[in-house]
């Protein structure tokens, strides 16, 4: 009598276990049907869901490459065979319609006799530029990859720069000339100041 008592509560049991674990496959599997069906996996919880708006500064390089119109201010000064130096306020690239403005402070030697002391910095005034943007280059993890030269108004001294610009504004300056050695710069894609009132 126990035995077959035993036996009726144990069935019961199970079939009633069976319901539960039916409900809930039942209601699992339509969640994620009904996600399936919006075009996504599991949903996730709010808090959870990914954002996708850009931020000021990935919207700032996308206007700057657009319009080709690139103010970088330089944070650090990387010689060659020297630690890196922080800058003073000041130092800045500027290229805007084809146009480069810079006067960027030198570390390192020079294999050249200068007859002017500020012939050491890498100094251009208004000088036309032809620059080539590479966007997302090989071989490189920045975002835009830009190359340009110009001459020295002092000698014949030919400068050659290479900068990583990345989608937050981070940018990576190298500049080669044949008389002196590869010197790096880092810098940050900035706004444009306001032109100054008279």
């Amino acid at each position: 009598m126990k035995n077959n008592l035993f036996k009726t509560i144990a069935c019961l049991a199970v079939f009633s276990a069976g319901i539960i674990l039916s409900g809930c496959g039942t209601s699992r599997k339509a969640a994620i049907g009904s996600a399936a069906e919006a075009g996504g996996g599991i949903p996730l919880p709010a808090s959870a869901e990914p954002t996708y708006s850009s931020s000021p500064a990935s919207a700032a390089v996308s206007s700057a490459l657009d319009n080709k119109d690139f103010y970088i201010e330089i944070e650090r000064i990387v010689p060659k065979k020297m630690p890196p130096k922080e800058t003073l306020d000041g130092y800045t690239i500027s290229i805007k319609d084809n146009t480069l403005n810079c006067y960027l402070p030198y570390i390192g030697e020079v294999r050249y006799s200068f007859t002017n002391d500020n012939a050491i910095a890498i100094d251009a005034k208004n000088v036309p530029v032809n620059m080539k943007v590479t966007m997302n280059p090989p071989h490189k993890n920045c975002y835009a990859f830009i190359e340009f030269t110009f001459k020295s108004k002092y000698n014949s001294e030919i400068f050659y720069f290479m900068i990583d610009l990345y989608k937050n504004g981070t940018s990576y300056i190298k500049v080669e000339s044949q008389y002196r050695d590869l010197i790096t710069y880092t810098g940050r894609l900035e706004a444009r100041p306001e032109p100054k009132q008279k």
